[in-house]
């Protein structure tokens, strides 16, 4: 009566509710994708979805007023009215074990032959009275997996999957990287879930530095063995508990059903019902030679007996996944002291020199690439003059800005004692060969302006040509020798002067600036012009940064990008 008076005083809110649900109920039979069916109280068939039809091999029409015994031959008619009567008496929702059904026998379409595992979810269809009015049936195809599943137990698709998963995460240089790679698992193990969780390495470990020997629970006081529980429980306090425990006893541990996780872990009554859905699990700690960094947490929907086979597959992947994490976490301690490293050894302020502004700007390479030997270098001379220095050594990570250091160093010193580029350049070439290998490469474009006389002269050694911005908006390149080599290939250097009139912009900058995986050096040169012709802003500061948002703006980072401006003062 309720129900009545409310449709009564609220008659159009009803009709559009009506029509939603309805608009959604076409929307569902319709989509390819929910397999379902509604029976009536007299197992009859009301409603079939087309994904539940396409999985049976039949018809839609076929389905409505019949009785499944009517529709699927032999005991598969005579289950599902069985499960509909089940529902309908009991009125409590259920799930079958899932079922194999050998649909080729009386399906003709293509979908339909074949073996097909199916699981399905019962629950009772009330009317607007609270009375059961029929049963609804959600199926799930779950063939695939169990063919993934079987083919788990070959040998040779195994070592197969296994080579692909190592080729990837030998690939991955970071932890995110890493993860990525995890993620793909599930894909080779059969699992519908699979997670990585890391131990924090920066956070004390609840185990001793020296694992030579270890201390055993009866050697430790009460009050210790709490601080590392505590421990413990603060570094893992967002994993799942099964994790956390088989990490901590450093063993893979397999359960192929719930009660092994009882049996297992008879503490898990209290955290049991948070596992939801899972049915079995796979957990593998990822342990080095100084102990646990992390674990796989594989989960399975379905039981799942884990054979040695089984279990030697999935610890030749955490054994993989070890050693993936090990080299990210190298790469990325190195990576970090790289920057430190080049953050000591560059200037993190420009001097303030007479007649001109300055600006620079320093981007170090992202994670997933090394960094280089960028630098950029500004400094004045008695006389009133300025020297303008960008270089880059030729290599990636420590060795690279070590090297850097080195040369900006003697660079200075040379300069001190002879301001011209191309004494400079000589100077260092002498250097190179008497104290650095053949290997150690270095392009530097080195320049000394007068503000006294508006002159600017320039020599280089490999490196990319200066962009010069006149003050009416003009932009080109200044090159003392287009084909110089580097430093270390020794040659005759030459210098290139040039006018500079107030307002003039020198721009220096490093080729991660202009060379990506896609543009070529000319067409990121092409870039980088256009790009000054139509900066809306001459001053340095937003002038460097529209430069490097216009130029890495479509592109991935694949160096370090440097530049180091000078103006002259208006």
């Amino acid at each position: 009566m309720a129900r009545d008076a409310v449709r009564q005083q609220n008659p159009a809110d009803h009709d559009e509710t009506d029509d939603a649900h309805s608009g959604l109920l076409r929307a569902l039979l319709q989509d390819g994708s929910v397999a379902f069916a509604h029976y009536g109280r007299d197992a009859r068939y009301r409603q079939v979805s087309r994904a539940l039809a396409e999985i049976n091999g039949l018809g839609v029409e076929q389905y409505p007023g019949r009785l499944p015994s009517e529709v699927l031959p032999g005991e598969y008619g005579a289950l599902v009215e069985e499960s509909i009567n089940r529902v309908v008496n009991t009125g409590k929702s259920w799930r079958e074990p899932e079922q194999r059904w050998e649909v080729a026998q009386w399906a003709p379409a293509p979908r339909g032959h074949g073996v097909r595992v199916l699981r399905t979810h019962w629950s009772p269809v009330r009317d607007s009275a609270g009375q059961i009015s029929g049963a609804l049936a959600i199926v799930h195809d779950v063939t695939d997996r169990h063919r993934i599943a079987e083919l788990l137990g070959s040998t040779q698709w195994r070592i197969g999957k296994l080579q692909t998963v190592a080729r990837e995460l030998a690939g991955a240089l970071t932890i995110g990287e890493v993860r990525a790679a995890v993620a793909k698992l599930g894909q080779v193990t059969g699992a519908s879930h699979v997670e990585l969780r890391l131990l924090d390495p920066i956070g004390h470990s609840p185990w001793p530095q020296n694992r030579t020997v270890r201390p055993v629970p009866a050697q430790r006081s009460p009050r210790a063995a709490d601080i590392e529980d505590e421990r413990w429980e603060r570094r893992t306090v967002s994993w799942p508990p099964l994790l956390a425990a088989a990490v901590r006893a450093e063993q893979p541990c397999y359960l192929p059903d719930r009660a092994a996780v009882l049996t297992m872990f008879p503490e898990s009554a209290h955290w049991a019902a948070s596992l939801e859905s899972e049915q079995a699990w796979a957990v593998l700690p990822l342990v080095t030679a100084v102990g646990p960094v992390g674990g796989l947490y594989l989960v399975y929907d379905a039981e799942h007996t884990f054979d040695e086979d089984d279990q030697a597959y999935l610890q030749a992947l955490a054994g993989q996944c070890t050693m993936a994490v090990a080299r990210a976490r190298m790469h990325e301690r190195e990576h970090r002291h790289v920057v430190s490293l080049q953050d000591a050894l560059l200037p993190k302020r420009l001097p303030d020199l007479p007649g001109i502004d300055a600006a620079f700007r320093y981007i170090p390479g992202s994670l997933d690439t090394e960094v280089g030997g960028d630098w950029y270098d500004l400094f004045g001379f008695q006389d009133g003059r300025l020297g303008m220095v960008v270089g880059d050594v030729i290599g990636k990570g420590v060795t690279a800005a070590a090297g850097m250091g080195r040369v900006r160093a003697a660079l200075r010193a040379l300069a001190y004692s002879d301001p011209s580029p191309r004494a400079v350049l000589t100077g260092l070439d002498r250097l190179f060969d008497a104290t650095e290998n053949a290997e150690s490469l270095t392009t530097v474009v080195y320049a000394v302006y007068d503000p006294a006389a508006g002159c600017l002269v320039m020599s280089d050694a490999g490196h990319l040509p200066l962009l010069v911005i006149t003050a009416e908006g003009d932009a080109r390149y200044v090159d003392a020798t287009p084909e110089a080599t580097p430093l270390g290939w020794s040659e005759e250097r030459f210098e290139h002067q040039l006018s500079l009139r107030p307002g003039d912009i020198v721009i220096g900058f490093s080729d991660g600036l202009v060379e990506t995986r896609v543009d070529s050096l000319d067409e990121g040169l092409a870039r980088l012009r256009a790009a000054a012709l139509c900066a809306p802003d001459t001053a340095l500061e937003p002038l460097l940064d529209h430069l490097v948002e216009t130029m890495l703006r479509d592109h991935e980072q694949d160096d370090d990008v440097t530049l180091l401006a000078v103006r002259v003062r208006v």
